[in-house]
């Protein structure tokens, strides 16, 4: 006991010895925590009254008025939301609509100027892939030019799919079964001379081409029973993505056409000379109409998926194309009702999550589109069990285009195509119904679409346009792959001497001196780096000495 303490005691009374328990302090403390306790309770029961009274005041002063207007501003603020949402996709669609006349344009050149037409169709859907406006244009065109159908990617379907829709689509027109060739080199491309119906299934998921003997005789036989001693044009046409590009890139051997899984790769007629005898036209993809829904457009993969802005309708027509099983064993996911709660599904079993752990059911709509369009879905079509002739196909049309070939070789060609070989099983995919013919745009746009008429007037002649192309920068054509001779300038007498050509002006150069230019070019290109390096280092010592304020210590 300290010495105070004991004073104190004595002080007050208190006899013998003054001792402190340290249990008084441990109950002091163990108060002090109990009272704060009760005084923290009691602020949030008041704070909660204090909520409740505001809130019961705040509804005693709402009327049935304020209540409406409430009701009225968040509707106002949902259809403002709708509507940014629809400008959104009008400006994703008037990039389409921008380049449907030029697409038409190049259409109708193909069609004037070739005398047979090759109209490629994509065996999983052949019957989706036909165009009717297409077909019309070319039969209004002149009996003397003549439509063969071109049956490709065989690879992705069955065989006796493909021997159905041959015997189906030959009661109409020619009809060829080709496989292009996948190679990624530029030259020499692997051609088979197996006939398709001596294909195994080994030559068949290779890269190499099939078909193309078969396609060549045809072309051939419509020579000779023509006798047609010059040369003949033929045109390529069909809608995005079912091989145009491929399929001349096949027939060349030699990558003379840009390829690729995106619509829109070809942005303008290309001439290809394929011999002495035949010329090769390839046209961009034939548009869609405007009434084309998006989840038809995407089912023959004619849009970018990066572009929609709404990919659930999409889902929804590949659900109820396919069996609920089969998409269940090939995602990996449990039962499910609707397309949101399959995207969710999958969107949470691969991990596609947003913050808060939600499922991020866009990503998950886009990557099954791709797996679509990318053929990770295999699908396949049936074709009608009775075959009737199109409106704008009559019996005296398919008559006088058939007389120009050679039908009985054009099967025996078929024939041995298809002999022996192995492609996926039926099982293997998901079986749908054909819709039909897709309906094609002829370049007519709404008014208020309609293109300028010094933009229109360009298009007319494209190797005029391409340089107006470049300026305004379409987003829909991109960059032309047109090579247009640069025009040769006359020098004076008094020019200065030739100096080293720019990076730009390279691709003007001869291909036997590109070299040299670059070399050139590039020596320029780090003489005047280290002239801008030592202005810009003057610039900073003079900057820097004008704004030191520093006085000297005198």
């Amino acid at each position: 006991v300290f010495p105070t303490e004991q004073k104190r005691a004595k002080r007050l009374g208190f006899l013998g010895k003054f001792k402190v328990s340290h249990h008084c302090y441990a109950n002091l403390w163990g108060n002090l925590y109990n009272s704060i306790n009760v005084f923290t309770w009691s602020l949030q029961d008041l704070q909660e009254k204090q909520r409740i009274s505001r809130e019961q005041e705040l509804m005693k002063r709402r009327n049935l008025q304020s209540y409406q207007n409430d009701i009225l501003q968040r509707q106002r603020q949902f259809e403002q939301r709708e509507m940014e949402m629809q400008s959104l996709e009008k400006h994703v669609n008037f990039e389409n609509e921008n380049s449907r006349k030029a697409y038409y344009r190049e259409f109708k050149k193909v069609v004037e100027a070739a005398d047979v037409i090759l109209e490629v169709l994509d065996a999983r859907d052949p019957l989706g892939c036909r165009c009717p406006q297409v077909e019309r244009a070319i039969i209004q065109s002149g009996t003397n030019k003549k439509i063969v159908l071109v049956l490709n990617k065989i690879d992705l379907v069955s065989k006796e799919i493909v021997e159905k829709w041959i015997k189906y689509l030959r009661n109409e027109f020619p009809t060829v079964a080709f496989k292009a060739s996948t190679q990624q080199q530029t030259k020499n491309l692997k051609r088979s001379n197996v006939p398709v119906t001596q294909a195994t299934s080994e030559l068949l998921s290779s890269s190499a081409c099939v078909g193309a003997d078969c396609l060549m005789k045809l072309l051939g036989n419509y020579c000779r029973n023509l006798d047609i001693k010059t040369a003949i044009t033929v045109g390529v046409v069909g809608f995005p993505n079912v091989g145009k590009s491929s399929l001349i890139n096949s027939l060349k051997r030699a990558r003379a056409c840009s390829v690729g899984a995106t619509p829109g790769v070809t942005k303008c007629l290309q001439e290809i000379h394929l011999d002495k005898h035949i010329k090769l036209l390839d046209c961009p993809g034939i548009v869609m109409a405007t009434s084309t829904s998006d989840a038809g457009m995407i089912l023959r993969n004619c849009v970018k998926i990066e572009q929609l802005v709404d990919p659930l309708p999409p889902v929804e027509a590949i659900l109820r194309r396919c069996s609920k099983t089969q998409i269940m064993d090939h995602y990996g996911v449990p039962d499910f009702h609707t397309a949101l709660e399959f995207l969710a599904l999958l969107a949470r079993h691969q991990g596609k999550l947003k913050k808060g752990g939600l499922p991020d059911t866009d990503k998950a709509a886009k990557g099954v589109l791709m797996d679509w369009t990318g053929g990770r879905i295999s699908y396949f079509t049936h074709p009608p069990e009775t075959h009737t002739l199109p409106t704008h196909v009559s019996a005296e049309i398919v008559t006088e285009m058939g007389k120009a070939f050679d039908w009985d070789e054009l099967e025996k060609g078929n024939e041995e195509v298809l002999a022996g070989s192995s492609c996926p099983d039926v099982q293997m995919g998901f079986c749908m119904e054909t819709a039909g013919m897709t309906q094609g745009d002829q370049g007519d746009l709404p008014p208020t679409l309609e293109m300028d008429r010094g933009f229109e007037d360009q298009l007319e002649v494209l190797k005029d346009a391409s340089e107006s192309m470049e300026e305004d920068q379409d987003p829909e054509f991109g960059p032309m792959t047109v090579e247009i001779k640069s025009q040769k300038v006359k020098t004076a007498a008094n020019e200065a001497p030739p100096r080293a050509p720019n990076l730009k002006e390279i691709v003007d150069v001869d291909p036997l001196l590109q070299g040299q230019a670059l070399l050139a070019a590039g020596k320029k290109r780090k003489k005047q780096q280290k002239r801008a390096d030592k202005i810009a280092t003057k610039l900073s010592d003079s900057l820097t000495a004008a704004m030191d304020f520093s006085f000297s210590d005198s």
